[in-house]
C-alpha cells in the first residue's frame, strides 16, 4: 500500500493503462514463464488483496494451492486475447491440458431470431478448442441477451452442453420459474401483471460499473458460469477448483482494483465439499504483455481485433464508442436497425443519453477492410481449427493498441 493524493491507495499505480500503451511499450509481465507444475510451489499474488470491507475480507485469498492440487482448471474463455494468454500462461507453468477446461458462455443463448454477439465467436473458441485439444464447455441463459432484455417475469434458465458426450443440461429451475411457466400455460388475461410480480426488465444495461443495473454481465456470464459451477456433478465431491479469467487493471479504473486471487463465489467446503479459487493470471499485464503471448504462441486473434476492434466483447457492446457502432452500422445493417427499432419499442435508448444515429453522429466506421478473411468471417460467422495459428508472420492486428499498427480506431 501507499498514499497518494493524501488518500490510502490498495494497489501500486505501476501497471499500464490500454490508453497509454502502444507498440513501443516495453514487455514486462509477458515473458515466457518457467514450468513450476508439480513442484509444490504455491503462487502468490504481485500485490497483496483488498481488505477494505467485510466482503474483501471473506474472499481475501494470500495464495494459491500449489497447480497440481487442483482438481481440473476452468478457464473462462470469452475468445478474447486476454483468456487466450490466460491459458498459455497456465501451459507455459506445466499445467496439463488435461486438466484444463474451456468454459464460454454463449451471450445469445439460442435465441431465434436476434444475436448480440458477433456471428463468429462461438466457432472462433470451437475452432481454438479442438486446435488445442482442450475440452470446450459452452454454457448460455437461455434466449440470451434479448431473451432477458425483454423479460417479463422470471428468468429463463441457465443450461451447458456436456464436451464429453454433447449431452444439453439444465441448471435447477428456480421455484420464481416454474411459477412463471405456470402462470404462462394459463394463459390468463392478468398473466402478464402476475408475471411481473417475479420480475421486469424492458430496459438496456446502463453504463454503469453497478452489475445491478449493467445486467448483461451478471446475468449472461457471471451468474451463468456460477450456476454450471454449482450444478455439475464433478463438483459434487471433495474437489478442488481454479476458476481462470483474463481481467486487467489497464482496461478500466473498475478492474484495476480487482484482487489477483481470491475465494470464488461457488466455493462451499462445508456445504457440497467444494472448494473454489479464483485466478486472474494477466491482471498486471499490458496489453502490449497480451499480445506478446499470442504473438509467441502464434495465434490468429479474433477477427473482430483484425477488422479493427480494439476489444472482444459483444459485437453491440454498450461501452462501443460511435466509430465502433458505425462499423457495426456497416457490417450489420439490419440488426442495427433492428436496435433502434427496440430503442422505440422500450422508449429506453442504449446509450444513457440519446439514441444510437445521434450517439454515432457523423463517426466513421472502425473497419478495417485490410484483412478480407476477417471480415468475411465477421459477416458470416465462419471459423475453422485450421485458421487459429497464423501462417507466415505473426502482425498485431489492426485493433490492437486502439490502431497503433494502422488500423482505424
Amino acid at each position: 500500500m501507499k498514499f497518494m493524493g493524501g488518500r490510502l491507495s490498495l494497489f501500486e499505480q505501476d501497471f499500464i493503462k490500454d490508453a497509454d500503451c502502444t507498440k513501443d511499450t516495453p514487455v514486462i509481465y509477458g515473458k515466457e514463464d518457467a514450468p513450476i507444475y508439480g513442484t509444490g510451489i504455491k503462487l502468490k499474488p504481485r500485490i497483496p488483496g483488498r481488505e477494505d470491507s467485510e466482503h474483501m475480507k471473506k474472499i481475501y485469498l494470500k495464495e494459491l494451492f500449489p497447480l497440481e492440487e487442483y482438481d481440473f482448471i476452468a478457464v473462462l474463455l470469452s475468445g478474447g486475447k486476454d483468456s487466450i494468454a490466460c491459458y498459455y500462461k497456465l501451459l507455459e507453468l506445466g499445467a496439463p491440458k488435461e486438466k484444463i477446461e474451456f468454459w464460454h458462455h454463449d451471450i445469445d443463448g439460442g435465441h431465434p431470431l436476434r444475436r448480440m454477439d458477433w456471428r463468429c465467436t462461438k466457432e472462433y473458441v470451437k475452432a481454438f478448442s479442438e486446435a488445442e485439444g482442450v475440452p470446450l464447455r459452452v454454457s448460455w441463459r437461455v434466449n440470451g441477451f434479448f431473451g432477458e432484455l425483454y423479460r417479463i417475469g422470471a428468468s429463463e434458465p441457465v443450461e451447458w452442453v456436456e464436451p464429453d458426450t454433447g449431452e444439453i443440461k439444465q441448471c435447477r429451475l428456480s421455484q420464481n420459474y416454474i411459477k412463471c411457466r405456470e402462470l404462462k400455460e394459463k394463459a390468463t388475461e392478468q398473466m402478464e401483471q402476475e408475471l411481473k410480480k417475479y420480475g421486469y426488465r424492458m430496459k438496456f444495461p446502463a453504463k454503469s460499473g453497478d452489475l445491478s443495473r449493467r445486467w448483461c454481465s451478471a446475468y449472461l456470464k457471471i451468474v451463468v458460469a456460477d450456476s454450471v459451477m454449482s450444478n455439475l456433478d464433478k463438483t459434487r465431491e471433495n474437489v478442488k477448483v481454479l476458476v481462470v479469467s483474463g481481467e486487467r487493471r489497464g482496461e478500466s479504473k473498475g478492474r484495476s482494483k480487482y484482487n489477483e486471487m481470491e475465494i470464488h463465489r461457488t466455493n462451499a467446503e462445508k456445504k457440497a465439499r467444494r472448494t473454489v479459487h479464483q485466478w486472474r493470471p494477466v491482471i498486471d499485464y499490458s496489453e502490449k504483455d497480451v499480445w506478446e503471448v499470442l504473438k509467441r504462441h502464434n495465434v490468429n486473434p479474433h477477427p473482430c481485433y483484425r477488422a479493427g476492434w480494439n476489444r472482444c466483447s459483444c459485437a453491440m457492446c454498450i461501452f462501443s464508442t460511435p466509430k465502433l457502432f458505425a462499423g457495426i452500422k456497416e457490417l450489420y445493417p439490419e440488426d442495427f436497425e433492428l436496435l433502434k427499432k427496440d430503442e422505440e419499442i422500450l422508449g429506453f435508448t442504449l446509450d444513457n443519453k440519446c439514441d444510437l444515429e445521434t450517439f454515432i453522429g457523423g463517426a466513421k466506421s472502425c473497419v478495417y477492410h485490410g484483412d478480407k478473411d476477417a471480415v468475411k468471417s465477421l459477416v458470416t460467422g465462419s471459423f475453422s481449427p485450421d485458421e487459429i495459428y497464423v501462417k507466415g508472420k505473426w502482425m498485431y492486428p489492426a485493433g490492437a493498441f486502439h490502431g497503433a499498427e494502422g488500423g482505424p480506431c
